[in-house]
């Protein structure tokens, strides 16, 4: 029995030594590869997209295909009055029932038009924030070029920051390189009517 417990005693001491030198080891390749020094970036990525060319030009083309459709529905909405102001001059002629009939369709042709300038707006909204999201990637990515050409590890975007030494921005840096590479985006609004609900009578 004492010679079993010997045993058992001498093989928890070479336990515990071996698993001395595996924390000593492991210890040691921790600080062989310990995490590199912090050397930060700072990038206004928002600025970018507010002044850069590439953006200035998408929100033009996507303003004059916006006044291009409002110019459509605006026209459709002239004839409608046209038809309501000829509408009226033959009131006298027309029985009532008539008369509420051509008035009551010409209503439901009026609130369509407003639907589609409704869909229309929100669909120009959504083109616009397609697009900055599409161009913040970009902008992302000339950061991450820039900083590793400068040694940088770590970009920190300006609206996350409080404060910081000048010397650390590079948004000018990728705000050229962005209106170098001048990216496209394909900037298309869909036909509103095809999205509008028809309303109904009342």
């Amino acid at each position: 029995m004492i010679k079993k417990f010997r045993a058992v005693a001498i093989g928890l001491a070479i336990s515990a030594v071996a698993l001395t030198q595996n924390l000593q080891g492991t210890s040691l390749a921790y600080a062989q590869s310990k995490i590199p020094e912090a050397v930060v970036a700072i990038i206004d990525i928002n600025y970018v997209l507010q002044v850069s060319e590439p953006s200035k030009k998408a929100e033009e083309e996507v303003k004059a295909l916006l006044k291009t459709k409002v110019d459509e529905l605006n026209k459709r909405g002239d004839a409608l009055l046209t038809e309501k102001e000829a509408l009226d001059k033959q009131r006298a002629i027309l029985s009532p029932d008539a008369y509420q009939k051509k008035l009551s369709e010409l209503n439901v042709q009026r609130q369509n038009l407003q639907r589609e300038f409704q869909v229309i707006n929100g669909k120009m909204n959504e083109v616009l924030v397609g697009i900055r999201l599409r161009f913040r990637e970009i902008i992302v990515r000339l950061a991450a070029d820039v900083s590793k050409e400068k040694g940088v590890n770590l970009g920190v975007d300006r609206a996350k920051t409080v404060f910081f030494n000048p010397g650390m921005d590079i948004t000018e840096d990728v705000l050229e390189r962005f209106n170098k590479a001048n990216p496209k985006v394909d900037i298309k609004l869909e036909e509103a009517k095809q999205d509008a609900a028809p309303a109904k009578k009342e």
